[in-house]
């Protein structure tokens, strides 16, 4: 009897649940390609206007809710500054009766889509000619109109559906600010730097239970491009193509997290931003065919705005004797002094807004303005419940980049030059990472607090090793490798079966050293030398080992590269300091023989880019070659002069468990 009254309760229920669960979401997206041509944002370089077109640009709308609905509109854009932001959530309060906690705005902080009026205004400054300022005003007025028109048509799209979400993993992005005894040096990657790999996904299903909406998130900038004064959606413009093309019933959106300081690796073409976004589109697809959390209830938006506090700015007189002069400083100070002429006093601190949208007590999504740093998700995913939480930035505003307290400890680009190309007049106060993280607190609620405060930090908040992260990818490694060399590789795969670490310590003396993408896809810092000139060496000692075979075969990993740059004789392989085999850059898996053939080395590539590449070499040789400890000494030299093609090696004790995990990977095709 009690079964059947348990069923007869969940019957009679069921109809409230599915109620619980469904509501309205309206998508739409239109094309905001400019039609002439206009400068873009995101780089101080460029030299005008933008000279080509790589893909087109989107403005993407997702309207969720029946009655208090919520509108994320996700722009193609490096910016959108708040000026902009108040014109549109206006226009949309009259048409359609939005507050502005309803309307978000999100850029992808693509480089490659046009400058927006008001966007960080010192990056063009003084360069922008007449006819210039004219071509970027008439687009960013024909911005406005096409985000109004994507909103209400999303509005006008609107049908039942039920959101489901959960949270994957993309690891392309790295920590971009390199330091040297803690302080900044340059950008390039810094291994051991704070990154947030998180990938957050929410699906809209239809009835029928087809995607009709799929946003998707990660906290890396949208620069794989580089610099080209081209249009592009960059890898969040492919990433919405890529998904879009494997789910034709949905419309996808890409917003960006708190990955300011965080880069893409690689970077630099149009193909790696093609690469980057498939990468993404792969987990987002991963998660759409895995169980995700149903969400419950209607989303409940609310905001905070307040002021960040500046760090006290230079004499006024400084200001006065830069603006006299030219270039970005003095654009700088023309901007201050006119702030002063309008407020009646140099600016000391910056409007800031937190937006929060809740889905019951499933999900907290916050959506931060500004460019900001991974710090700040990394301490509000350690405070808060990381798996009911969701944070973006580049939202509502772009006032400037948001550094943490230990970046401007640090210095460098973030905390303090970016601060010119943004009008502003000095650094932030320290202050303003407990401001925001104690707003943000207090606006997600205590009911999304930790629940278990000894829990171990999420791993996505790390960069994984070198190591782990080539065996996580050996399998799609392998599946991208074309039918002829993955033939080509079957004798590699056995080569592992009695292989020994071929590097064990550097003898070279100071070495040049920078960073460059080794075997794993992944930056870190290698001893290289160039074929600059013909005296350029470097050394090594392999790992100690005793055999009675005639021949014994080492691995090491190593890379050459910069196959643009002039053929020379290329380098020298020297094992005990008498020479045995020549070689020279490639980018493809490669054997090389001594004349009398009793030495060879075979390179297996596993990374590569159209100029380098990066693999494990093995390194066969007779027996009889050991010295008194097992040891060989092996050395490259370069035969050639006035090419910068290079050679590097990795100091990797350990290479033969990436060595064997690969001989394993080709061994069970």
């Amino acid at each position: 009897m009690r079964s059947l009254l348990s069923i007869v309760s969940i019957l009679v229920m069921l109809p409230s649940i599915a109620l619980a669960v469904t509501t309205k979401v309206g998508t739409a997206k239109i094309d905001i390609t400019p039609s002439h041509p206009t400068l873009l944002a995101g780089y101080g370089g460029r030299p005008g206007e933008h000279v080509s077109v790589d893909m087109k640009l989107w403005a993407r709308a997702l309207v969720i809710g029946n009655d208090t609905p919520v509108l994320l509109i996700a722009v193609d854009n490096c910016g959108v500054p708040a000026k902009l932001t108040k014109v549109i959530q206006r226009a949309l309060s009259d048409s359609l009766g939005l507050s502005p906690e309803q309307v978000v705005i999100s850029s992808t902080h693509t480089h490659n889509a046009p400058s927006l009026e008001g966007y960080a205004p010192v990056v063009w400054g003084s360069r922008v000619t007449p006819e210039q300022q004219i071509r970027s005003s008439r687009y960013t007025q024909w911005f406005i109109e096409k985000v109004i028109a994507v909103a209400k048509q999303a509005f006008e799209h609107r049908k039942e559906a039920t959101l489901h979400w959960g949270q994957g993993r993309v690891h392309f992005g790295g920590n971009r600010r390199v330091l040297s005894n803690g302080q900044w040096t340059g950008f390039g990657l810094n291994p051991g730097g704070p990154v947030d790999h998180s990938m957050p996904v929410m699906v809209a299903r239809s009835n029928e239970g087809t995607p009709i909406a799929i946003w998707s998130n990660y906290a890396c900038h949208c620069t794989s491009e580089g610099s080209r004064n081209h249009i592009s959606g960059d890898w969040a413009g492919n990433a919405n193509l890529e998904i879009e093309r494997r789910f034709p019933s949905a419309v996808a959106l890409t917003t960006v997290g708190c990955g300011a300081d965080v880069g893409p690796q690689p970077s630099g073409s149009f193909e790696i931003a093609k690469q980057h976004g498939t990468t993404l589109a792969n987990e987002v697809a991963r998660l759409i065919d895995s169980p995700l959390t149903k969400l419950k209830g209607e989303p409940q938006p609310s905001n905070r705005q307040f002021n960040l506090p500046l760090a006290k700015p230079q004499n006024r007189a400084v200001f006065v004797e830069h603006s006299k002069g030219t270039g970005f400083h003095a654009d700088q100070a023309r901007f201050v002094l006119e702030y002063e002429k309008e407020h009646g006093a140099i600016q000391t601190d910056v409007p800031y807004t937190v937006t929060c949208w809740k889905f019951d007590q499933d999900l907290a999504i916050v959506f931060m303005a500004g460019e900001v740093v991974v710090d700040y998700a990394v301490r509000l995913k350690t405070h808060l419940d990381w798996e009911r939480l969701w944070i973006n930035g580049w939202s509502n505003d772009v006032p400037s980049y948001i550094p943490s307290r230990r970046i401007l400890n640090e210095g460098g680009y973030e905390p303090g030059f970016s601060q010119v190309y943004y009008g502003l007049p000095a650094p932030y106060d320290p202050a303003i990472e407990d401001l925001i993280f104690n707003e943000v607190i207090g606006l997600v609620g205590a009911e999304f607090n930790n629940p278990d405060p000894d829990r171990p930090a999420p791993d996505f908040l790390r960069q994984p090793s070198a190591m782990g992260q080539f065996l996580k990818n050996i399998e799609s490694w392998y599946a991208k490798l074309n039918p002829k060399l993955k033939k080509g590789l079957k004798p590699i795969a056995y080569l592992s079966k009695n292989s020994h670490s071929g590097f064990s310590q550097l003898k070279s003396v100071n070495p040049a050293r920078d960073h460059w993408f080794h075997y794993s896809g992944l930056q870190d810092q290698r001893p290289f030398i160039r074929q600059t000139d013909k005296q350029q060496t470097i050394k090594w000692k392999t790992s100690a080992v005793s055999g009675n075979s005639k021949e014994i075969r080492f691995v090491f990993a190593g890379g050459l590269g910069w196959i643009t740059q002039p053929k020379t004789e290329g380098f020298k392989v020297l094992i005990n300091g008498q020479p045995k085999l020549n070689i020279d850059v490639t980018l493809d898996t490669t054997s090389w023989e001594s004349d009398d053939t009793q030495v060879k080395l075979d390179y297996l590539v596993t990374w590569n880019s159209d100029i380098d590449s990066a693999g494990l070499f093995y390194l066969t040789v007779p027996t009889a070659l050991l010295d008194n400890n097992g040891q060989l000494e092996i050395e490259v030299r370069s035969l050639g002069s006035e090419s910068l093609r290079w050679f590097s090696i990795d100091e990797l004790p350990q290479v033969t468990k990436v060595e064997r995990a690969i001989a394993e990977q080709i061994r069970n095709q």
